[in-house]
C-alpha cells in the first residue's frame, strides 16, 4: 500500500514494532518530530485496518489508530523500502495482544490462561504468495520469543490456518467455546522457543500421525471450504459437560406414541 509521504523517514528498519504511542520503537526525535510521525502513523494504520477487515469480509475494523492507543496491543509492521520510486509501500501488518481467556484442553478440562493472542495479520494483495508474510511472521516469533503453537489465534480466516499449516505444520486444533484457534502443543508445559526459526517448520506434505488429542482440520496442503466450517472449530466444537438433567425429565415421563391428524400436525397419544 502507497502514501503520499516517504514511509523511509519515519521507518528506518524493514519491520517497525509500533504500541500505543504510535511511535516505531527505534524512533528517535523531538517532541514536534514525534507529533508529525504519531499523526502519519495513525493514518497508516487506519488504511492498512481497513484493508484488513475489508479483506476478511469484516464489519469493524480490527485495527486502527484509536484501538491502539487505547489498548495494550503491538502491532509488527512491515514495509518495502524500495517501492513507489523509493517512497517505500506497507507490506503488512500483525497485531498481538495479551489477553485473559477460559481455555479448554483435549480432556475438556477448563484453564485460564494470560495467552499471547494473534489478533490481526493482512500482508496487502499485492505483495502476497512472495514471503513477505513468513518473514513478517517470523519476526514476531523471534521477538516474543515463543513458538507458533503456543499462540491463540483470534477468528483466523481460511487463508491464514492455511499459512499455519503450510509454514509451520499446525493442524490439530482444540475446539474451544470462544472465536480463538488453539492448536495441539499449546497446553504442554515443556515446549520452548528455540533461538532461532529454520525453515524445517514448513510442512508442505500430508501429516502422518492424527490422533484423537486434537481436531484434525487437513487432509491435505490445500485447506478445502468445509474444512474449517463454523461446526469444526469455535464455540460448536467445544467440550460441553454430560447434561443428566434431560434424562432424569425424560424417565420420569409415561410412554407415549405420536399420530399425525388430518391437519398434519403432531400430537402425543397416551399409551
Amino acid at each position: 500500500m502507497e502514501f503520499r509521504f516517504n514511509l523511509n523517514d519515519i521507518f528506518k528498519s524493514t519491520i517497525s514494532k509500533i504500541d500505543s504511542s504510535l511511535l516505531p520503537s527505534d524512533f528517535s526525535g523531538d517532541r514536534k518530530n514525534a507529533s508529525q510521525c504519531t499523526a502519519l502513523v495513525a493514518e497508516i494504520m487506519d488504511a492498512m485496518g481497513y484493508a484488513s477487515a475489508k479483506a476478511q469480509d469484516m464489519q469493524h475494523l480490527i485495527t486502527s489508530a484509536d484501538k491502539l492507543r487505547n489498548m495494550d496491543h503491538t502491532v509488527y509492521l512491515m514495509i518495502e523500502p524500495d517501492d513507489n520510486d523509493g517512497k517505500g509501500s506497507v507490506v503488512g501488518l500483525l497485531k498481538i495482544g495479551v489477553k485473559n481467556l477460559f481455555l479448554f484442553d483435549e480432556t475438556g478440562t477448563v484453564h485460564e490462561s494470560k495467552s499471547l493472542c494473534i489478533l490481526d495479520f493482512y500482508v496487502h494483495e499485492s505483495k502476497q504468495r512472495t514471503g513477505y508474510g513468513k518473514k513478517l511472521y517470523d519476526y514476531m516469533l523471534q521477538d516474543q520469543n515463543i513458538i507458533p503453537c503456543k499462540l491463540a489465534i483470534d477468528k483466523p480466516s481460511e487463508n491464514f490456518l492455511s499459512f499455519l499449516y503450510k509454514h509451520y505444520g499446525l493442524a490439530k486444533i482444540h475446539p474451544q467455546n470462544n472465536n480463538f484457534v488453539l492448536f495441539e502443543g499449546f497446553f504442554e508445559e515443556h515446549k520452548t522457543a528455540p533461538t532461532e526459526f529454520p525453515s524445517s517448520y514448513s510442512h508442505h506434505g500430508p501429516l502422518s500421525h492424527i490422533d484423537n488429542s486434537g481436531h484434525n482440520c487437513f487432509d491435505s496442503p490445500t485447506v478445502r471450504s468445509t474444512s474449517y466450517s463454523p461446526h469444526l472449530y469455535g464455540r460448536h466444537m467445544a467440550f460441553k459437560p454430560h447434561d443428566t438433567m434431560g434424562e432424569i425429565v425424560e424417565q420420569g415421563r409415561p410412554n407415549s406414541t405420536q399420530s399425525p391428524t388430518s391437519s398434519g400436525l403432531v400430537f402425543s397419544r397416551m399409551a
